[in-house]
């Protein structure tokens, strides 16, 4: 099985974001940033609307540099 970066949501520390989420099992399925609230734990996307994400990837850091 190749090596993934995406973890089960339940890995992932209270509070975090932002992340890039998936709902489906499947590595097809669309991702999109969003975060968790650290009071209730419940999952939002970028917009704000609650979501049900099954995985969770870090988003890479960049320098800001162009090449």
């Amino acid at each position: 099985m190749p090596e993934t970066n995406w973890k089960r949501i339940d890995q992932a520390q209270r509070g975090i974001g932002p992340l890039l989420l998936r709902i489906g099992q499947d590595a097809t399925d669309p991702a999109f940033v969003g975060h968790q609230d650290p009071d209730s734990g419940r999952w939002f996307d970028q917009e704000n609307r609650e979501v049900t994400p099954r995985w969770f990837c870090l988003v890479p850091e960049f320098d800001g540099a162009v090449a």
